[in-house]
C-alpha cells in the first residue's frame, strides 16, 4: 500500500510518502506564509525523484490539525482533490495523535496550544487502546502532565517516526480540519453582533 501523507498545520510542510511502514520518501521544509506556493512545486520534485507516479497512490492522508487555520485548510484541500480526481481514498491525521505515537509512552495527555491558556488536548492509554476525543482545556498550573505538539514555533510533526511505528493507520479518521475553537474572524463577527 503507497500512501501520500501531507502535514500543513505548522510553519513547516512535512511530505512523506510510505509503502506500508517503510518510509520512501520524506521532506520537511520550512514554508512559514508560503505554504500554498511550495506545496505543489515540493510534491511534484518529491515524486519525481522517487520514480513514483500520483496515480501510484493508494491513499492520501493529510494532516487535519489542530494548527494553523489556513495552513490546515491548505493541505486537506490539496488531498481531497488529489483523491477525488484519481478516485483513491482520502483520510485524516492529527498532530496530537502523531505526538503520542513519537513519544513511545503507554499513558500521556498531548496538547495543542489555541490561544492564551487555552490548548487542545487528548489523552492516551496505549495499554488499554483507551483514547478520549479530542477537547479543549485551559492547562495552566499542569502544564508538564502534557506532552506539547507547538511549544515552539520550530514545530512539525515527525510524520515519518509515526509511519515506521505501524500506529499511525490505526488514527486515521475524517479528511475534515480539526476546529476546537471558532476562528479570529468568527470571533470579530460575534463580538460586533453582540455589541
Amino acid at each position: 500500500m503507497t500512501r501520500l501523507i501531507l502535514d500543513t498545520s505548522s510553519d513547516y510542510l512535512v511530505i512523506v510518502i510510505s509503502q506500508d511502514n517503510t518510509v520512501i520518501a520524506s521532506q520537511v521544509l520550512y514554508a512559514g506564509k508560503k505554504m500554498s506556493e511550495l506545496l505543489l512545486f515540493q510534491l511534484d520534485n518529491m515524486l519525481e525523484s522517487s520514480s513514483i507516479n500520483i496515480n501510484d497512490i493508494d491513499e492520501f492522508y493529510a494532516g487535519v490539525g489542530p494548527g494553523s487555520f489556513t495552513g490546515v485548510r491548505i493541505g486537506v484541500a490539496l488531498v481531497l482533490g488529489l483523491s477525488s480526481a484519481l478516485n483513491k481514498k482520502a483520510y485524516g491525521i492529527s498532530s496530537l495523535d502523531v505526538e503520542a505515537i513519537v513519544s513511545e509512552k503507554d499513558l500521556l495527555k498531548t496538547a495543542s496550544l489555541l490561544k492564551g491558556n487555552v490548548y487542545a488536548v487528548r489523552n492516551y492509554d496505549f495499554t488499554n487502546n483507551v483514547f478520549s476525543e479530542y477537547y479543549v482545556d485551559e492547562i495552566c498550573e499542569n502544564i508538564n502532565d502534557y506532552t506539547l505538539v507547538n511549544n515552539n514555533k520550530s514545530y512539525f510533526p515527525n510524520i515519518s517516526f509515526a509511519v515506521q511505528s505501524g500506529r499511525l493507520w490505526d488514527f486515521r479518521a475524517e479528511c475534515t480540519p480539526i476546529y476546537l475553537r471558532k476562528s479570529e474572524a468568527e470571533l470579530n463577527l460575534d463580538k460586533k453582533s453582540n455589541a
